[in-house]
């Protein structure tokens, strides 16, 4: 990833707000932006089709408000997938440059991974499904551009997941690691990450069921929400 430098200083005023649309489909473009263009005639907007690109462009731009899909390329012609994505607004949300948010996607479920840090974004951030009408990702950009925070009903009522267990999630099912591996991964000890374990169980509502293995039980349900890819 790009990193993004501190910015010293910020026009007070602009003569137009620049609004930045990251997808790498080109249909998808074609019908966000005459969308953009007709509710806010006024506006620049600018488009990536990669993450690295996008961070170059908020770089250079300072743009109010980026449009984000979440399964995206990390760089031109590479294969575009989810973590990608979350990785970009973890980026974004982390900077100084903070603009508004809007995610559209196929499938908003793994945001669930960043419910802390969008409930603490000093900037707007809205979440919807690509599939809803034009109208509700314009409803949706209006209520990021004044800084509110929107998340579906499916997102809002999910359990908080410590960044700790999503990791320890991903060393298991993504990387393979056993418990020590994992533990000496993480710098922690052997049973700290038994206790991960428990708290993962407890959270996704998994219990012990006979004939069942309880570790594919909870990778089972982590990535029915979007905890893991």
């Amino acid at each position: 990833m790009v990193e993004l430098m501190p910015v010293m200083s910020r026009d007070t005023e602009q003569v137009k707000p620049k609004f930045l649309v990251v997808d790498d489909h080109e249909a998808i473009l074609e019908g966000t932006i005459p969308a953009l263009k007709g509710k806010y005639p006024e506006a620049e907007i600018l488009t990536a089709q990669d993450a690295q690109t996008a961070l170059r462009q908020v770089e250079r731009y300072h743009p109010d408000l980026a449009i984000v899909d979440l399964c995206l390329p990390e760089k031109p012609h590479a294969t575009a997938n989810a973590e990608v994505g979350i990785q970009l607004l973890k980026t974004l949300m982390e900077s100084p440059l903070a603009p508004n948010l809007v995610v559209l996607s196929t499938n908003v479920k793994p945001l669930v991974r960043l419910k802390p840090m969008i409930n603490a974004y000093e900037g707007g951030f809205a979440a919807m499904d690509k599939s809803l009408p034009i109208k509700e990702m314009l409803r949706l950009i209006d209520m990021a551009l004044r800084g509110s925070i929107y998340l579906s009903t499916e997102l809002r009522s999910r359990p908080e997941f410590d960044r700790k267990w999503i990791e320890v999630l991903t060393l298991k099912f993504q990387e393979g690691l056993t418990d020590k591996a994992i533990a000496q991964k993480m710098n922690v000890s052997d049973r700290t990450v038994r206790n991960y374990w428990i708290r993962l169980q407890d959270a996704l509502g998994v219990y012990d069921e006979p004939g069942k293995e309880l570790r594919i039980q909870i990778e089972l349900a982590a990535r029915k929400i979007g905890l893991i890819s």
